[in-house]
């Protein structure tokens, strides 16, 4: 609390202050600075009449070529060209990728190769072929061709076996002179027992990569959700700076209708200069406000085109068209269900849920030891022509079976003792996250139950004073008329009618914004605006 001791010289200051001023004025006889609203003749020095009913839908002008803007045409163009919302639709489409890069894996795989290949070797039996000069031992020597070819088609399958199909077909040319074609056709499977063995542990990618998808679509639902809400905040916004800069130019009108019945005044003797300096100082605070009010409108403007239209902040926007509300109705059991249901967040966290058990099967299974069992079976034929080969290769005559396995087992299984206890510590980790967000949502939804509530009676109490304050400015410009009242009583009663209707005009917003607040918890902002989400396909 301030002292009376230090109000004393202040107030002296700003009387001497307001004195050296006025006697500046009357010395240099130049009229009181103008402002911009046209000063009112002194016959007509008369209480302003009260604002006109606030509320959030604007009256059109009528020379305004802007069509009206709904709150429904906005959140449409904020769908269609909000970046958010585009980058998130082709995350979206983009994770479609993944499952076709885990389907993949079981796509066939077709190989082949060639090899042709030359040799010459020499040997020296005794008694065959010449002489050598050098030694004069006998050696001959004998030169080969080989052309060989060769064809597989792989599959993996769901259980972790793979399976080769191979043909092969080779040419060996010895001039003896002498050739053989050879053609051999084999079957190989490999099948792990343990370790990577079976249809959970070698479907789990392709699991892993349709939640993603569905973990997409449920981001997207978000992202379109928030777009929404974005929307219609910065529409209430925007209609709530407008109506306040309403009331600012009327509360400029009555500063300035003041300052002359004061000017009027001060000459008849009834007021002093100090009298006319404080209107003065009314109106160029008046006038302050209104440019402040004004850039509240031009970045309210700004904000909402920002979302409905980028980069085109030039676009005019017309009178807001805003439909009231109709009878407003809340259950907490009814939108604590339809929140619980209908949650982006808690759908995600149960995807997530979902991974984590698929990590943690595969974690479990992977930490055996690898025991891989292979068999393989044949036929083949060696024939003098390459079509004799080929049409003896199945006659039985020649074929070949094998079957083995393999085990490896790392020392200690580190890797996989610390991989199954992530999976562990992962799905325990979104268990609890996701209590924590059901009780979340339950505070949430608690929480817009009592937002929409209190905005609905601060709605009723704010009306009322607003009838109130109109009432008692009635009351009051009545007892003027009557010279039983003070011109400033009635402009200080017109500007408490201003504050109640802007007051009240606040309540609506807040009332607006609950709504959608639940609204938005309840999933019910889909359907309220008939928007259909083109979400990807998780197959």
């Amino acid at each position: 609390m301030f002292k009376r001791t230090a109000i004393i010289p202040t107030t002296i200051a700003f009387l001497a202050l307001a004195t050296a001023l006025q006697l500046h004025a009357q010395n240099s006889e130049q009229p009181p600075p103008a402002a911009p609203v046209a000063p009112v003749a002194p016959d007509a020095a008369q209480p302003a009449p009260p604002t006109k009913d606030i509320t959030l839908a604007e009256p059109r002008p009528a020379n305004s070529n802007t069509p009206p803007l709904t709150l429904d045409q906005c959140v449409a163009m904020a769908l269609d060209k909000n970046y958010d919302l585009r980058i998130q639709r082709i995350i979206t489409i983009s994770s479609t990728n993944a499952i076709e890069t885990a389907k993949a894996e079981y796509d066939p795989v077709i190989g082949g190769s060639g090899n042709l290949g030359y040799n010459r070797s020499e040997s020296y039996p005794y008694g065959v072929g010449g002489v050598d000069p050098n030694t004069g031992l006998p050696k001959s020597a004998s030169t080969g061709q080989t052309l060989t070819a060769d064809a597989s088609i792989s599959q993996k399958i769901i259980t972790g076996a793979t399976l080769q199909l191979g043909y092969s077909a080779d040419r060996a040319t010895r001039y003896a002179p002498w050739q053989t074609y050879n053609s051999g056709l084999t079957l190989t499977v490999r099948q792990p027992v343990l370790k990577n063995y079976g249809s959970q542990v070698n479907r789990a990618a392709i699991e892993r990569a349709r939640l993603g998808a569905q973990l997409s679509n449920y981001d997207l639902k978000s992202s379109v959700l928030a777009t929404v809400r974005s929307v219609e905040s910065a529409y209430y916004a925007l209609a709530y700076a407008r109506a306040n800069l309403v009331v600012l130019k009327s509360s400029l009108d009555t500063a300035q209708q003041l300052y002359n019945e004061n000017k009027i005044r001060k000459e008849t003797g009834v007021l002093t200069d100090l009298d006319v300096l404080q209107a003065q100082v009314g109106v160029a605070n008046a006038q302050s406000n209104i440019l402040l009010g004004q850039k509240s409108v031009n970045d309210a403007e700004d904000t909402l085109l920002s979302l409905i239209n980028p980069f085109q902040f030039q676009t005019a926007i017309g009178p807001l068209d805003i439909v009231e509300t109709d009878a407003i109705d809340v259950n907490f059991d009814r939108s604590y269900k339809l929140a619980r249901d209908n949650s982006p967040d808690l759908a995600s966290q149960r995807l997530a849920i979902e991974q984590s058990q698929i990590d943690l099967a595969v974690a479990k299974r992977n930490r055996l030891p690898q025991l891989d069992v292979v068999g393989s079976a044949g036929y083949n034929a060696s024939r003098g022509a390459f079509g004799s080969a080929v049409g003896n290769t199945l006659d039985q005559h020649n074929h070949d079976w094998a079957i083995g396995a393999t085990i490896t087992y790392p020392w200690g299984s580190r890797a996989e003792r610390a991989t199954l206890a992530g999976a562990k510590a992962t799905l325990d980790t979104n268990q609890v996250s996701l209590e924590q967000l059901d009780q979340a949502v339950l505070l949430q939804v608690r929480t817009a139950i009592r937002a929409v509530q209190t905005s609905q009676e601060g709605v009723r109490i704010s009306a009322l004073a607003a009838s109130l304050s109109e009432q008692q400015y009635n009351l009051e410009k009545a007892r003027y008329d009557q010279g039983m009242s003070t011109f400033r009583l009635v402009q200080d009663m017109k500007q408490d009618l201003d504050n109640a209707r802007v007051a009240e005009l606040n309540a609506r917003v807040s009332l607006r914004l609950a709504l959608a607040d639940l609204a938005r918890l309840e999933g019910s902002t889909l359907s309220r605006y008939n928007i259909k989400l083109d979400e990807t396909p998780a197959n």
